[in-house]
């Protein structure tokens, strides 16, 4: 039987300079490159730990007990990311808005832009990072919790935060364990927005782009994949697909690159010493290894082999 762990990142002998690259690594898919600022000290010894499912990414790290400030310059992708502290109050911005929680609370952000997040006293952040392909069912319903801190004394907020809790700390779990605590956790989100004073929505039927990301993603690990593919299954041009994707800041083959690294990295983390990176690379599309290791250093700032090396199953 296949089992999924939960992972440990980090350790006591982390330099400064190591535990920002890997904290870096680990949130860039969740919240794009980020920036950490202290007021004191440095981020040695960084730990963490680390959970993903295709349908949602969680994270728990431990900061330095010092004034903290984390500028992330967003994902690019049209999802959700939660962010709760525990232990001290924390206020993120995003654009204009300044949303103000104390501990325990969720705030719930787009992935998609860029925030600022400040912790007075450091310490533990949580972060969620639901994907585009997941919430796009739930779009109209989490519409009423963006840009809001919803109370840590809530019910189904609690739900939500345990099945998150569950995934991150349990030590073995099964691919059915999983998918029946993921549906759970994304059946928790209607309740949540009525709770908070939001009626759900009728979610809006999946766009052309939504079908494009989709197909994308089913087809990550065929490396002859491209363009003209898609074209062939939307009865498109070629041109007409890079316009839209031009149309949100980016391009088709740098969206295709960036999920099958965003890939590599997860299944390299979960798989351990089980797979190698070769094997892993060429199970996400890639077919030549050198490339694979220049695309994923320039976009995690981190060796593939050195995150091998700093992650480990939970005990």
């Amino acid at each position: 039987m296949s089992l999924i762990r939960p992972l440990k990142f980090g350790s006591a002998a982390l330099s400064d300079a190591e535990a920002r690259v890997l904290c870096g690594s680990i949130l860039i898919d969740m919240m794009g490159g980020l920036s950490v600022t202290l007021g004191a000290g440095d981020m040695s010894g960084l730990t963490g730990l680390y959970w993903h499912d295709p349908s949602l990414s969680l994270a728990t790290v431990y900061f330095p007990k010092s004034v903290l400030s984390l500028t992330c310059e967003g994902s690019g992708d049209r999802g959700v990311v939660l962010l709760r502290s525990v232990g001290q109050s924390m206020e993120v911005e995003h654009r204009s808005a300044r949303i103000a929680a104390i501990s325990g609370d969720v705030v719930f952000v787009p992935a998609q832009s860029g925030l600022r997040i400040t912790l007075p006293e450091g310490g533990r952040l949580d972060c969620a990072h639901l994907p585009e392909h997941a919430v796009e069912r739930h779009r109209g319903t989490i519409e009423a919790l963006m840009l809001k801190a919803v109370p840590a004394a809530c019910l189904p907020l609690h739900m939500l935060t345990s099945y998150a809790g569950y995934l991150l700390q349990r030590d073995q779990q099964t691919a059915e364990d999983v998918a029946m605590m993921v549906s759970h956790f994304y059946d928790f989100l209607p309740l949540l927005s009525q709770a908070v004073g939001g009626a759900a929505q009728q979610s809006a039927p999946d766009s052309r782009m939504a079908r494009i990301r989709a197909l994308v993603d089913a087809r990550l690990g065929d490396g002859g994949f491209s363009i003209k593919d898609v074209a062939s299954a939307e009865r498109i041009t070629p041109r007409a697909i890079q316009k839209m994707f031009s149309r949100e800041g980016t391009t088709f083959s740098r969206h295709l690159l960036e999920r099958r690294l965003e890939r590599a990295k997860a299944a390299m983390m979960a798989a351990g010493a089980r797979m190698s990176i070769a094997e892993v690379a060429y199970q996400c599309g890639f077919n030549d290894l050198s490339y694979f290791n220049r695309s994923f250093r320039a976009r995690y700032q981190i060796r593939p082999s050195d995150l091998k090396r700093q992650v480990r199953p939970s005990a």
